[in-house]
Protein backbone atom coordinates (compact mmCIF):
# COMPACT_ATOMS: atom_id res chain seq x y z
CA UNK A 1 0.00 0.00 0.00
CA UNK A 2 1.58 3.25 -1.03
CA UNK A 3 2.30 6.02 1.37
CA UNK A 4 0.12 9.49 1.60
CA UNK A 5 1.15 12.12 -0.18
CA UNK A 6 1.23 13.85 2.72
CA UNK A 7 3.82 11.46 4.46
CA UNK A 8 6.83 13.20 2.95
CA UNK A 9 6.65 16.86 4.45
CA UNK A 10 5.51 15.13 7.50
CA UNK A 11 9.15 12.99 7.83
CA UNK A 12 11.09 15.89 6.38
CA UNK A 13 9.16 18.77 9.18
CA UNK A 14 9.94 16.23 11.58
CA UNK A 15 13.22 14.94 11.14
CA UNK A 16 14.06 19.29 10.81
CA UNK A 17 12.56 20.04 13.86
CA UNK A 18 14.56 17.63 15.65
CA UNK A 19 17.77 17.94 14.41
CA UNK A 20 17.73 21.88 14.32
CA UNK A 21 16.65 21.83 18.26
CA UNK A 22 19.75 19.20 18.82
CA UNK A 23 22.02 21.75 17.15
CA UNK A 24 20.19 24.53 19.49
CA UNK A 25 21.18 22.88 21.83
CA UNK A 26 24.70 21.87 21.87
CA UNK A 27 25.14 25.47 21.00
CA UNK A 28 24.08 26.72 24.07
CA UNK A 29 25.49 23.89 25.98
CA UNK A 30 29.15 25.36 24.45
CA UNK A 31 28.04 28.77 25.37
CA UNK A 32 27.20 27.92 28.83
CA UNK A 33 30.89 26.01 29.20
CA UNK A 34 32.67 29.13 28.32
CA UNK A 35 30.89 31.15 30.65
CA UNK A 36 30.95 28.64 33.71
CA UNK A 37 34.77 27.63 32.49
CA UNK A 38 33.40 23.94 32.49
CA UNK A 39 30.61 21.89 33.49
CA UNK A 40 29.19 23.36 36.72
CA UNK A 41 28.35 21.23 39.72
CA UNK A 42 26.91 18.49 37.79
CA UNK A 43 26.21 17.62 34.49
CA UNK A 44 22.31 17.00 34.91
CA UNK A 45 22.39 20.66 35.61
CA UNK A 46 24.44 21.87 32.88
CA UNK A 47 22.38 20.28 30.58
CA UNK A 48 19.92 21.77 32.34
CA UNK A 49 21.42 25.47 32.19
CA UNK A 50 21.95 24.56 28.69
CA UNK A 51 18.18 24.26 27.78
CA UNK A 52 16.89 27.33 29.18
CA UNK A 53 19.98 29.10 27.44
CA UNK A 54 18.30 27.71 24.23
CA UNK A 55 14.61 28.72 25.06
CA UNK A 56 15.76 32.16 26.49
CA UNK A 57 17.55 32.57 23.13
CA UNK A 58 14.26 31.59 21.51
CA UNK A 59 11.85 34.31 23.44
CA UNK A 60 10.81 31.74 25.89
CA UNK A 61 11.73 34.03 28.88
CA UNK A 62 12.84 32.94 32.48
CA UNK A 63 11.46 33.96 35.63
CA UNK A 64 13.69 32.99 39.46
CA UNK A 65 11.45 34.99 41.84
CA UNK A 66 13.78 37.63 42.35
CA UNK A 67 14.78 37.99 38.80
CA UNK A 68 12.93 38.08 35.24
CA UNK A 69 13.87 37.59 31.85
CA UNK A 70 10.83 38.45 29.41
CA UNK A 71 12.85 40.63 26.79
CA UNK A 72 13.48 38.86 23.27
CA UNK A 73 17.35 38.56 22.62
CA UNK A 74 17.03 39.17 18.86
CA UNK A 75 20.48 38.29 18.24
CA UNK A 76 20.08 34.99 20.12
CA UNK A 77 17.12 34.65 17.90
CA UNK A 78 18.13 34.94 14.73
CA UNK A 79 20.46 32.27 15.48
CA UNK A 80 17.89 29.53 15.92
CA UNK A 81 16.27 30.86 13.17
CA UNK A 82 19.26 30.37 11.16
CA UNK A 83 19.92 26.80 12.46
CA UNK A 84 16.90 25.61 11.53
CA UNK A 85 17.43 26.66 8.01
CA UNK A 86 20.67 25.25 8.21
CA UNK A 87 18.95 22.08 9.11
CA UNK A 88 15.78 22.28 6.18
CA UNK A 89 18.41 22.68 3.72
CA UNK A 90 20.45 19.58 4.62
CA UNK A 91 17.06 17.54 5.06
CA UNK A 92 14.48 18.70 2.59
CA UNK A 93 17.00 17.66 -0.59
CA UNK A 94 13.84 17.59 -2.58
CA UNK A 95 11.42 20.75 -3.29
CA UNK A 96 8.13 20.07 -1.20
CA UNK A 97 5.05 20.21 -3.09
CA UNK A 98 3.23 22.15 -0.08
CA UNK A 99 5.77 24.25 1.60
CA UNK A 100 3.50 26.04 3.80
CA UNK A 101 2.60 22.71 4.75
CA UNK A 102 6.08 21.57 5.62
CA UNK A 103 6.67 25.14 7.37
CA UNK A 104 3.98 24.84 9.38
CA UNK A 105 4.44 20.88 10.56
CA UNK A 106 8.19 22.35 11.44
CA UNK A 107 6.85 24.78 13.28
CA UNK A 108 4.66 22.46 14.88
CA UNK A 109 6.89 20.10 16.12
CA UNK A 110 9.69 22.41 17.05
CA UNK A 111 7.16 24.44 19.14
CA UNK A 112 6.42 21.44 20.89
CA UNK A 113 10.02 20.47 21.38
CA UNK A 114 10.21 23.72 22.93
CA UNK A 115 7.23 23.24 25.42
CA UNK A 116 8.46 19.68 26.38
CA UNK A 117 11.75 21.16 27.05
CA UNK A 118 10.07 23.65 28.96
CA UNK A 119 8.15 21.54 30.98
CA UNK A 120 11.22 19.47 32.10
CA UNK A 121 13.35 22.34 33.23
CA UNK A 122 11.26 23.88 35.73
CA UNK A 123 12.48 23.39 38.99
CA UNK A 124 12.93 25.11 42.49
CA UNK A 125 12.53 29.05 42.16
CA UNK A 126 13.46 28.77 38.37
CA UNK A 127 10.39 28.50 36.08
CA UNK A 128 9.69 29.20 32.09
CA UNK A 129 6.45 29.28 30.54
CA UNK A 130 5.93 26.18 28.65
CA UNK A 131 3.02 27.87 26.62
CA UNK A 132 5.47 31.23 25.76
CA UNK A 133 8.10 28.54 24.39
CA UNK A 134 6.06 27.07 22.31
CA UNK A 135 4.85 30.53 20.64
CA UNK A 136 8.55 31.27 20.16
CA UNK A 137 9.08 27.74 19.32
CA UNK A 138 6.81 27.81 16.52
CA UNK A 139 7.40 31.24 15.25
CA UNK A 140 11.56 30.12 14.89
CA UNK A 141 10.39 27.10 13.11
CA UNK A 142 8.02 28.16 10.81
CA UNK A 143 10.69 30.81 10.07
CA UNK A 144 13.55 28.68 10.06
CA UNK A 145 11.83 25.96 7.55
CA UNK A 146 10.57 28.62 5.21
CA UNK A 147 14.17 30.31 4.66
CA UNK A 148 15.98 26.85 4.80
CA UNK A 149 13.55 25.91 1.85
CA UNK A 150 14.52 29.09 -0.10
CA UNK A 151 18.10 28.88 0.06
CA UNK A 152 18.13 25.34 -0.94
CA UNK A 153 15.83 25.54 -3.72
CA UNK A 154 15.17 29.23 -4.59
CA UNK A 155 11.65 28.43 -4.15
CA UNK A 156 11.19 32.27 -2.60
CA UNK A 157 8.32 33.34 -5.48
CA UNK A 158 6.20 30.18 -4.10
CA UNK A 159 5.49 31.70 -0.84
CA UNK A 160 3.44 35.13 -2.35
CA UNK A 161 -0.02 34.90 0.09
CA UNK A 162 -1.62 36.76 -3.00
CA UNK A 163 -1.73 37.28 -6.60
CA UNK A 164 -2.93 40.83 -7.38
CA UNK A 165 -0.01 42.81 -8.51
CA UNK A 166 -0.66 46.18 -7.05
CA UNK A 167 -0.37 44.33 -3.14
CA UNK A 168 2.76 42.93 -4.61
CA UNK A 169 4.71 46.27 -5.57
CA UNK A 170 3.30 47.66 -2.17
CA UNK A 171 4.95 45.03 -0.53
CA UNK A 172 8.45 45.28 -2.35
CA UNK A 173 7.85 48.89 -1.94
CA UNK A 174 7.61 48.71 1.56
CA UNK A 175 11.52 46.68 2.27
CA UNK A 176 13.58 49.89 1.16
CA UNK A 177 12.06 51.67 3.64
CA UNK A 178 12.42 49.22 6.47
CA UNK A 179 15.97 48.39 5.61
CA UNK A 180 17.07 52.30 5.03
CA UNK A 181 16.05 52.74 8.81
CA UNK A 182 17.54 49.86 9.94
CA UNK A 183 20.75 50.80 8.25
CA UNK A 184 20.07 54.55 9.96
CA UNK A 185 20.00 53.20 13.44
CA UNK A 186 23.14 50.79 12.96
CA UNK A 187 25.36 53.99 11.55
CA UNK A 188 24.54 55.59 14.76
CA UNK A 189 25.05 52.66 17.04
CA UNK A 190 28.56 52.41 15.01
CA UNK A 191 29.21 56.00 15.38
CA UNK A 192 28.33 55.66 19.42
CA UNK A 193 30.32 52.21 19.98
CA UNK A 194 33.68 53.59 18.18
CA UNK A 195 33.67 57.09 20.69
CA UNK A 196 32.90 55.04 23.52
CA UNK A 197 35.56 52.17 23.11
CA UNK A 198 37.50 53.55 25.99
CA UNK A 199 34.86 52.81 28.35
CA UNK A 200 33.72 49.83 26.91
CA UNK A 201 37.21 48.69 27.73
CA UNK A 202 37.07 49.65 31.26
CA UNK A 203 34.13 47.92 31.40
CA UNK A 204 35.24 44.72 30.50
CA UNK A 205 38.46 45.06 32.44
CA UNK A 206 36.81 45.91 35.76
CA UNK A 207 34.30 42.64 35.03
CA UNK A 208 37.73 40.28 34.42
CA UNK A 209 36.08 37.15 32.84
CA UNK A 210 38.75 35.65 31.73
CA UNK A 211 39.60 33.47 28.93
CA UNK A 212 36.18 31.59 28.30
CA UNK A 213 33.73 33.88 29.88
CA UNK A 214 35.40 36.71 27.71
CA UNK A 215 34.85 34.38 24.88
CA UNK A 216 30.84 34.11 26.22
CA UNK A 217 31.02 37.90 27.04
CA UNK A 218 32.00 39.39 23.87
CA UNK A 219 29.64 37.05 22.09
CA UNK A 220 26.66 37.91 24.53
CA UNK A 221 27.92 41.50 23.77
CA UNK A 222 27.64 41.00 19.68
CA UNK A 223 24.26 38.99 19.73
CA UNK A 224 22.91 42.01 21.74
CA UNK A 225 24.04 44.74 19.26
CA UNK A 226 20.30 43.87 17.29
CA UNK A 227 18.43 44.83 20.42
CA UNK A 228 20.47 48.41 21.07
CA UNK A 229 19.91 48.82 17.23
CA UNK A 230 16.26 48.37 17.65
CA UNK A 231 15.98 50.88 20.58
CA UNK A 232 17.72 53.04 18.67
CA UNK A 233 15.37 52.89 15.95
CA UNK A 234 12.74 53.76 18.29
CA UNK A 235 14.50 57.12 19.35
CA UNK A 236 14.52 58.38 15.66
CA UNK A 237 10.83 57.25 15.32
CA UNK A 238 10.19 59.42 18.47
CA UNK A 239 9.15 57.33 21.41
CA UNK A 240 12.54 56.69 22.84
CA UNK A 241 13.62 53.81 24.80
CA UNK A 242 14.24 53.58 28.91
CA UNK A 243 17.13 51.23 30.48
CA UNK A 244 15.14 51.19 33.95
CA UNK A 245 12.31 53.13 35.77
CA UNK A 246 12.41 56.77 35.14
CA UNK A 247 14.82 56.54 32.35
CA UNK A 248 14.70 57.61 28.96
CA UNK A 249 16.78 58.54 25.91
CA UNK A 250 14.82 60.01 22.68
CA UNK A 251 16.27 62.85 20.31
CA UNK A 252 15.65 65.49 22.94
CA UNK A 253 18.44 63.88 25.30
CA UNK A 254 18.93 60.89 27.72
CA UNK A 255 17.90 60.52 31.34
CA UNK A 256 19.84 57.85 32.84
CA UNK A 257 20.45 56.21 36.20
CA UNK A 258 22.60 53.51 37.40
CA UNK A 259 23.66 51.32 33.95
CA UNK A 260 23.94 47.76 34.19
CA UNK A 261 28.19 46.83 33.79
CA UNK A 262 27.48 45.94 30.53
CA UNK A 263 30.50 46.78 28.01
CA UNK A 264 27.56 47.09 25.08
CA UNK A 265 26.11 50.24 27.17
CA UNK A 266 28.83 52.13 27.11
CA UNK A 267 27.65 53.23 23.65
CA UNK A 268 25.17 55.09 25.74
CA UNK A 269 24.76 58.63 25.35
CA UNK A 270 25.78 61.04 28.21
CA UNK A 271 23.09 61.94 30.22
CA UNK A 272 21.80 65.26 29.11
CA UNK A 273 19.78 67.59 26.92
CA UNK A 274 21.35 66.84 22.85
CA UNK A 275 22.71 69.25 20.76
CA UNK A 276 19.66 71.05 18.15
CA UNK A 277 20.84 69.29 15.22
CA UNK A 278 19.65 65.85 16.92
CA UNK A 279 16.18 66.25 15.84
CA UNK A 280 17.44 66.52 12.10
CA UNK A 281 17.49 62.66 12.65
CA UNK A 282 13.74 62.71 13.36
CA UNK A 283 13.32 63.29 9.49
CA UNK A 284 14.72 59.39 8.75
CA UNK A 285 11.21 57.69 9.09
CA UNK A 286 9.59 59.84 6.93
CA UNK A 287 12.42 59.57 4.08
CA UNK A 288 12.34 56.34 4.69
CA UNK A 289 8.80 56.40 3.63
CA UNK A 290 9.06 58.46 0.73
CA UNK A 291 11.52 55.78 -0.67
CA UNK A 292 9.15 53.21 -0.07
CA UNK A 293 6.85 55.44 -2.60
CA UNK A 294 9.84 55.95 -4.64
CA UNK A 295 10.65 52.72 -5.68
CA UNK A 296 7.24 51.96 -5.84
CA UNK A 297 6.69 50.03 -9.43
CA UNK A 298 3.14 50.27 -11.56
CA UNK A 299 2.29 50.17 -14.72
CA UNK A 300 3.11 53.50 -16.54
CA UNK A 301 -0.83 54.63 -16.92
CA UNK A 302 -1.54 54.18 -12.95
CA UNK A 303 -3.25 57.25 -12.03
CA UNK A 304 -1.63 59.53 -9.33
CA UNK A 305 -4.86 58.85 -6.87
CA UNK A 306 -3.75 55.05 -7.00
CA UNK A 307 0.32 55.29 -7.09
CA UNK A 308 -0.30 57.79 -3.98
CA UNK A 309 -2.56 55.46 -2.19
CA UNK A 310 0.04 52.41 -2.91
CA UNK A 311 2.95 54.66 -1.68
CA UNK A 312 1.07 55.24 1.54
CA UNK A 313 0.43 51.65 2.22
CA UNK A 314 3.97 50.92 1.35
CA UNK A 315 5.21 53.67 3.97
CA UNK A 316 2.62 52.03 6.77
CA UNK A 317 3.39 48.61 5.92
CA UNK A 318 7.36 49.76 6.78
CA UNK A 319 6.24 51.51 9.92
CA UNK A 320 4.15 48.76 11.07
CA UNK A 321 6.67 46.02 10.21
CA UNK A 322 9.58 48.48 12.47
CA UNK A 323 6.75 48.81 15.21
CA UNK A 324 6.56 44.93 15.65
CA UNK A 325 10.17 44.20 15.64
CA UNK A 326 10.64 47.64 18.15
CA UNK A 327 8.03 46.17 20.06
CA UNK A 328 10.12 42.76 20.37
CA UNK A 329 12.65 44.73 21.78
CA UNK A 330 10.53 45.41 24.77
CA UNK A 331 11.03 43.45 28.43
CA UNK A 332 12.08 42.73 31.77
CA UNK A 333 16.17 41.62 31.74
CA UNK A 334 16.92 42.23 36.11
CA UNK A 335 15.02 42.28 39.01
CA UNK A 336 13.82 45.69 40.20
CA UNK A 337 14.29 48.97 38.11
CA UNK A 338 15.33 46.51 35.27
CA UNK A 339 11.93 45.30 34.67
CA UNK A 340 10.84 47.90 32.72
CA UNK A 341 13.37 47.93 29.53
CA UNK A 342 12.86 48.94 26.48
CA UNK A 343 10.61 51.01 24.23
CA UNK A 344 6.65 51.58 24.59
CA UNK A 345 5.10 48.78 23.08
CA UNK A 346 2.55 50.45 20.96
CA UNK A 347 3.67 54.26 20.55
CA UNK A 348 6.51 53.46 18.10
CA UNK A 349 4.39 51.42 15.73
CA UNK A 350 1.68 54.31 15.46
CA UNK A 351 3.90 57.10 15.38
CA UNK A 352 5.82 54.68 12.71
CA UNK A 353 2.98 53.88 10.69
CA UNK A 354 1.59 57.37 10.44
CA UNK A 355 4.72 58.98 9.49
CA UNK A 356 5.93 56.22 7.25
CA UNK A 357 2.59 56.78 5.34
CA UNK A 358 2.32 60.02 4.95
CA UNK A 359 6.04 60.12 3.42
CA UNK A 360 5.34 57.38 0.82
CA UNK A 361 2.50 59.26 -0.49
CA UNK A 362 4.61 62.07 -1.20
CA UNK A 363 7.19 59.87 -2.68
CA UNK A 364 5.12 58.46 -4.95
CA UNK A 365 3.36 61.45 -6.10
CA UNK A 366 7.05 62.89 -6.15
CA UNK A 367 7.69 59.85 -8.44
CA UNK A 368 4.93 59.89 -10.43
CA UNK A 369 5.22 63.60 -11.69
CA UNK A 370 9.07 63.16 -12.42
CA UNK A 371 8.11 60.22 -14.13
CA UNK A 372 5.85 61.74 -16.57
CA UNK A 373 8.39 64.41 -17.02
CA UNK A 374 10.86 62.08 -18.04
CA UNK A 375 8.92 60.21 -20.76
CA UNK A 376 8.30 63.19 -22.81
CA UNK A 377 9.97 63.50 -25.50
CA UNK A 378 12.49 66.07 -26.25
CA UNK A 379 12.21 68.69 -28.17
CA UNK A 380 13.60 68.33 -32.18
CA UNK A 381 13.00 69.94 -35.47
CA UNK A 382 10.07 69.15 -37.62
CA UNK A 383 9.78 66.05 -39.64
CA UNK A 384 11.34 66.91 -42.82
CA UNK A 385 13.53 69.65 -41.61
CA UNK A 386 17.23 68.37 -42.37
CA UNK A 387 19.39 68.58 -39.06
CA UNK A 388 21.60 71.74 -39.06
CA UNK A 389 25.69 70.47 -39.08
CA UNK A 390 27.95 71.34 -35.94
CA UNK A 391 30.82 73.75 -36.78
CA UNK A 392 33.04 71.06 -36.09
CA UNK A 393 31.55 68.18 -38.33
CA UNK A 394 32.38 67.69 -41.46
CA UNK A 395 30.31 67.54 -44.63
CA UNK A 396 28.64 64.34 -45.34
CA UNK A 397 25.51 63.12 -46.93
CA UNK A 398 23.27 63.41 -44.35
Amino acid sequence: MPAPAESSYLRAAFLTALVAALISWAVAALFVLLAQGGIGASLISTVRVSVRTWLVAMGGGIDSGTVVFELVPLGATLVCIALVARSARWIVVEPQEDLAAFAASTAGAYGIFAAIASALTNSGDVEGSAVRAACAGFVVGGLGAAWGSVMRHGDAERWWFTTPENVRATIRAALPGVVAVLLAATVVVAVLLIASMTQAGDLWAALDPGAGGGVALGVGSLLAVPTVILWTVSALIGPGFALGTDTSVDLTGAQLGQVPGFPLFAALPTPGEFPGWVFVLGLVPVLAGMLCGWRLRTPDDTGVGLRTVMGAAAGALAGLVLGVLVALSHGAIGPGRMADVGPPLLTPLLVATGSMAVGGAFGAALAHYRGGRASRPSDTSAPGRSRLRKWHQSPSVD
